[in-house]
């Protein structure tokens, strides 16, 4: 749900780039065929008790409310969708992110927004949102020549958004943390397991002896099982 999301809000920016501008119905109709298209055996709800249609139902009124809100009321400049950035932090450890998209304010201030389909608003005090948007705005900045940016994260759910400001200087210091991190984690020898909630959404929790799955959340497990037995040697190295 959140990849085709993420393809119909490109699109709607892409279209208005182009001097398009793409009515709400469009819209759902670009979502039906993308989802249609992306719908394949292979992919299951993890929630037993869900349907994928009920997903579906989500995404529309994700884009509905998106369209209505945020994007009819947006007359910011798109300056790249989906670009793919880098950082180089030390002779053989670079950075690379992709910005969801990256585009200036009235007044010309540059900014950087990453589209979350999340059921909850997120804390920019926590490790991953207090990272991503504003690395992704210090290497924006880098590459657009720039002093100082906003890195921000737009709740599709809620349609509400939370900006931060990333100067030069605390581009400085997030890219450093990101370098220490990047070296702490190539110069670890051992991974223990760490089983909780999170393995019902793991690709390996049919080979892995300390996957712990509820079994509200066993329909992502019973596939992948489903699939090393259809498989041989499918999960092997």
């Amino acid at each position: 749900m959140g990849n085709v999301v993420h393809d119909v809000l490109e699109w709607l920016y892409a279209e208005r780039e182009n001097g398009s501008s793409p009515s709400l119905e469009a819209a759902l109709e670009n979502l039906a065929d993308r989802w249609t298209t992306g719908m394949t055996e292979e992919i299951t709800v993890i929630r037993c008790s869900d349907r994928a249609h009920a997903y579906l139902i989500t995404a529309r009124e994700i884009l509905e409310r998106f369209h209505r809100g945020a994007f009819s009321r947006d007359r910011s400049r798109t300056v790249a969708l989906e670009q793919r950035l880098n950082h180089r932090l030390s002779d053989d450890v670079v950075f690379t992110g992709f910005a969801d998209r990256i585009g200036r304010t009235e007044t010309g201030r540059l900014f950087v927004v990453d589209y979350k389909t999340s059921k909850k608003e997120g804390d920019p005090s926590e490790f991953s949102e207090g990272l991503q948007a504003p690395l992704y705005a210090a290497c924006a900045m880098q590459r657009n020549d720039d002093s100082e940016a906003l890195a921000g994260y737009h709740y599709l759910r809620h349609d509400s958004s939370h900006w931060q400001s990333v100067t030069i200087d605390r581009a400085g210091e997030l890219l450093e943390r990101f370098r220490q991190l990047a070296e702490e984690t190539r110069a670890a020898t051992e991974f223990d397991a760490r089983p909780g909630v999170l393995c019902a959404w793991c690709g390996f929790n049919a080979i892995c002896p300390a996957a712990e799955v509820p079994p509200a959340l066993s329909g992502g497990f019973d596939k992948a099982r489903e699939i090393k037995a259809r498989t041989p040697g499918l999960f092997e190295t």
